[in-house]
């Protein structure tokens, strides 16, 4: 099987034979599942994304909606707001080699966002968790900016897919979209979408993803997982508080990174995630494929 390899902006590569990337989570939403990683002041702001950068994360993904099926709805006004005054603050902090990849579903955040990036000379991507469904225009617009994008898995809401099947399916159609529409697939990374997303998800769907996430290479493209905190991991270790859920975490994700995740996402960027994830990527270098 062909090695999987990427090159964003010309100097971020990604693949089989590169180091774990390591995505920071700066959650501006008051309304999401994990409080513990909500930041709104611009000082806290400014310092978690300070110490992202300092522990390894090498893209910050800076998102101003919670996807949790659950949460209060915002207005894409209220989303704009909140991802503006964020990325100001981090577009004058980071070094130019960090990529701030923008959380939304919707162009006219994406267009906001990159509009203050390109001022500061940063680079953006866009993570649609929607495999750009909710909001067509959101394609065109990654299209004419030629924008690296993270697709996860969704058909018609964000994470409504449980088998691996269902995820293969909906990103060959997804991919072959976007090559119709004359887009560069080298740009695309894949979220299998793991997460409680809808009713009918049950704990074992997220553990049978990330046990079998190796078929996902398959596209011979970039996976990304978010796994941190997440409700799976609270049900099968029978811890309620998303605050405790840290040890789940971490080996979730060694095993997610040994099937074959190049990308990770995560509240907790430290020292420990770091050396996790480097232990956990010299183990799968090694290991017969």
């Amino acid at each position: 099987m062909k090695k999987i390899y990427t090159k964003l902006f010309d100097f971020l590569e990604i693949g089989d034979d590169f180091p774990t990337i390591i995505v920071g989570v700066i959650n501006l939403s008051p309304e999401s599942f994990y409080k513990g990683s909500v930041y709104q002041e611009p000082e806290k702001i400014k310092n978690a994304a300070l110490k992202m950068v300092k522990f390894g994360a090498q893209i910050l993904d800076i998102g101003g909606r919670s996807t949790a099926p659950w949460s209060e709805k915002i207005s894409i006004e209220e989303e704009i707001n909140r991802v503006k005054s964020a990325m100001e603050i981090v577009c004058e902090i980071i070094p130019d080699n960090i990529i701030i990849s923008v959380d939304t579903q919707y162009s006219k955040v994406a267009e906001k966002a990159l509009d203050i990036a390109t001022k500061k000379k940063k680079k953006v991507m866009i993570n649609d968790v929607s495999c750009l469904k909710t909001d067509p225009s959101l394609t065109d617009f990654i299209i004419a900016k030629d924008l690296p994008i993270i697709i996860m898995a969704s058909k018609k809401v964000p994470g409504d897919l449980c088998t691996l099947d269902e995820i293969v399916k909906e990103f060959d159609n997804t991919i072959e979209n976007l090559r119709k529409k004359g887009y560069d697939e080298n740009k695309i990374i894949l979220d299998p979408g793991i997460g409680h997303w809808i009713e009918q998800k049950s704990h074992i769907y997220d553990l049978k993803i990330i046990g079998n996430l190796h078929k996902l290479k398959k596209f011979n493209k970039p996976i990304l997982v978010a796994i941190s905190r997440k409700s799976f991991i609270g049900t099968t270790l029978n811890i309620s508080e998303p605050e405790k859920r840290l040890n789940g975490t971490l080996a979730a994700t060694s095993i997610a990174i040994n099937n074959g995740a190049h990308i990770v996402r995560t509240h907790d960027v430290t020292l420990q995630l770091f050396e996790f994830v480097k232990m956990s990527k010299a183990i799968y270098d090694f290991t017969e494929k």
